[in-house]
Formats: structure tokens, C-alpha cells, sequence
């Protein structure tokens, strides 16, 4: 009996003792804790100490996700509940809402749309938002003072222009744009911080000659598989003011895009160029590798103060075809000092000469030519 009680008593101290242990650490400690696990879990820490029991009504680091519910209707049951009973005046730094699989289901539709009103008034910095949904509510972003990155994934809005004066990053994956009828779509030009421009597989809607692109503090900017109504649209030019370019991606399955370079890029690092032109090598026609390998030239010539270039061997060997379209032409690049090929697997694919000639005769820095995986390549510098 007395065996049993001091073994009572000793737990009871060990257990206090974690407890106080627990309780002693500062808020901001506790917070960024909790700031890897998500919400569900958050709330779930609240039974560890006394002192923990309300202290994710405060968290300032937000992250939903549903792969801990059995059903999407629960999942957004308890977003609603815990925005309904978080401190109202507490601080959001950073939130991260994600649904993935089946779409949201239709009486928890609005959830998408109260979490973003609640952040709305928030001076939030940074929002994640991943769900097959369409997304209405994004313009009341708009307001927000303190919004620097902003990260939408598989959204589907009639947003067709961007305004958040303090945005630095915009991260654009499998979104859906309905687009009303302009010669001009320019949807970037309200985001006068812009610095990073990601954009991966979306697909605007409408009728649009142009795509501009204008944001005068770009220094990063990456597009992959841009579409235009479904498709790759060989009528649609991409105009670019981004003067202060330091690294442009651009890889695509299919094709390239004309681009327009409306400002000098004087400041560029990398380029980054990914085109698969097997269709094209396997034309009989040449006139479609023509354009093709036109695009290639005028593009290189808009970015010929790029240091390091990375191209995919398609590149190389569609412009081999047509060595006519170098003559006249001097070599585009000026600074370069690597030239790299996009490979992910061992290949003996060389640099034909008068490609060769063509790219690098003006360049006397250069040093070594290389082969590169593609996920290395499109790092930034």
C-alpha cells in the first residue's frame, strides 16, 4: 500500500514537473513550435499543460489541411469553428489551407472564401491556398497592406488583375483565369513590389493578342506550360517589362512563345530555356522548325547579358537545322561563362559547331560547357 502510494506520488511530481517544464517556455517558443504541425493538431496540444490549453486561439502560423479528416465536410467544420473561436485580435503571420483530392463538397463550398475574408483584416504576410475551387473572393485580398507572398494551387477565379501594393512573391500552379476580351491582358501591373513571378501550368481564358508582363522589380521570373483557352496559342506574345531581371525560366512540352522585351535586361544572370522540339525534328516541313528556331534567336539576342545558360538539347539541335538563319547574325550572348545542358539522364549529346559559333563567339569569358539535371537548372541564382 505504501509502495503504491509513493509511486502515486512520484508521478504526480514527474508529471507536474513536465508540466511546469512545459508551461515555462515563452509564448513565441510555443508558438513556432506549433508552427510545424497542423491546426487539428495545434488544438490537440492543448491538454500537454494548463498553460496550453488556450494558446492556439493566439497562434500566429495557421496550417489546414484535411488529410487528418475522414470526410472534407468535417475538415471544413473545423476551419469555420476555429476561426469562429480564435481570438479575434491575435496576429496571423503566415496561414496555409489545403484540400487536396475530391472537390470541396457543396454545402462547405464557402469555406475557401471565410478563411479568406478572415485574413482579409489580418495583417497577414504570407497565404497558401490549395483547393480545386473557385475562388471569388481573392479581390478582398486586395486591401491588405502587408500581403508579400500569396501561393494559389489548382484555383480557379474571374480575377484577371492582380493589385497588392506590398506583394513581393506570387506563385501561380494549375490555375484556371477567366479572361474578358482584351487586346492586352496585363494582370501583374498592381503588384508594384513584385519581385518573384512564378507560374506553372495555368490556363487563362479568353481572347488576348498580348500577355504583358509589367513589373519593374521582377528579378525572378518563371513560366511553364502557359495556355491559352486549352492550348498552346503560336499567336500570343509575351511582352515583358522587367528591367531588373536577374533570372528567366520558360519550359514547355510543346512550343515557345514570342516574346516582346520592352525594357533592356541588362541585369540578367540565367536563362533558363526547356522546350521539347521533337515534333518539330520529326516534321517534314520546315516551316513550323523555322519559326521555332526564329523564336530561339530573337529571344537569345533579348537576353544576351545572361552569365549562365541552360538549354535542352532539343533546343540545340532544332537551330543545327537551319544554320541559313545564322548568317548575318552575331553571336547573342556576351558574358557567358557556362552553358549547360538540361539532361536528368547520361547523354553524349554534344554542341554542334556552328551552333556552337553562333552562341558563344562573342563571348570571351567562356570557359566550359556542361550537362545539368533539370531541377538544378531551374533553381534561381
Amino acid at each position: 500500500m505504501m509502495n503504491r502510494r509513493i509511486w502515486k506520488d512520484s508521478s504526480s511530481r514527474i508529471k507536474k514537473k513536465r508540466e511546469d517544464k512545459l508551461s515555462n517556455l515563452p509564448d513565441e517558443l510555443i508558438h513556432r513550435i506549433l508552427s510545424f504541425v497542423d491546426a487539428k493538431t495545434a488544438v490537440q496540444t492543448s491538454v500537454l499543460a494548463h498553460r496550453w490549453k488556450n494558446i492556439w486561439i493566439s497562434l500566429p502560423f495557421l496550417n489546414f489541411h484535411n488529410s487528418s479528416f475522414d470526410h472534407d465536410f468535417l475538415f471544413q467544420d473545423f476551419v469555420l469553428n476555429f476561426l469562429a473561436n480564435r481570438n479575434f485580435d491575435a496576429k496571423i503571420d503566415v496561414l496555409k489551407f489545403e484540400c487536396t483530392g475530391d472537390e470541396l463538397e457543396e454545402n462547405g463550398a464557402p469555406t475557401v472564401d471565410s478563411v479568406v475574408d478572415y485574413v482579409a483584416s489580418k495583417d497577414i504576410q504570407v497565404l497558401t491556398i490549395i483547393a480545386d475551387y473557385v475562388l471569388e473572393s481573392l479581390p478582398r485580398l486586395f486591401t491588405s497592406q502587408t500581403l508579400t507572398v500569396l501561393k494559389l494551387s489548382n484555383v480557379s477565379t474571374e480575377t484577371s488583375a492582380f493589385e497588392f501594393v506590398s506583394l513581393q512573391q506570387l506563385h501561380l500552379f494549375d490555375c484556371k483565369f477567366e479572361i474578358r476580351d482584351v487586346e492586352i491582358l496585363d494582370p501583374f501591373r498592381g503588384c508594384p513590389k513584385l519581385s518573384f513571378l512564378l507560374f506553372h501550368s495555368c490556363q487563362f481564358y479568353g481572347k488576348f493578342d498580348k500577355f504583358k508582363i509589367h513589373a519593374p522589380q521582377l528579378t525572378e521570373l518563371s513560366i511553364s506550360c502557359l495556355r491559352v483557352d486549352d492550348e498552346f496559342d503560336s499567336e500570343c506574345v509575351i511582352q515583358l517589362f522587367t528591367p531588373k531581371l536577374r533570372y528567366f525560366s520558360y519550359d514547355d512540352p510543346l512550343n515557345l512563345y514570342a516574346f516582346s522585351i520592352l525594357a533592356k535586361l541588362h541585369f540578367l544572370e540565367k536563362l533558363v530555356i526547356d522546350v521539347d522540339g521533337s515534333e518539330i525534328l520529326n516534321e517534314v516541313d520546315s516551316t513550323e522548325g523555322t519559326k521555332l528556331s526564329m523564336r530561339f534567336i530573337e529571344l537569345f539576342e533579348a537576353m544576351g547579358s545572361a552569365k549562365f545558360v541552360y538549354l535542352s538539347p532539343d533546343v540545340v539541335k532544332v537551330l543545327s537545322l537551319f544554320p541559313a538563319l545564322f548568317i548575318g547574325r552575331i553571336s547573342p550572348f556576351t558574358r557567358v561563362q557556362t552553358f549547360n545542358f538540361i539532361v536528368d539522364v547520361p547523354s553524349s549529346f554534344s554542341l554542334p559547331t556552328n551552333v556552337m559559333a553562333y552562341l558563344l563567339g562573342r563571348s570571351p569569358g567562356f570557359n566550359r560547357y556542361r550537362r545539368q539535371g533539370s531541377s538544378t537548372a531551374k533553381q534561381s541564382v
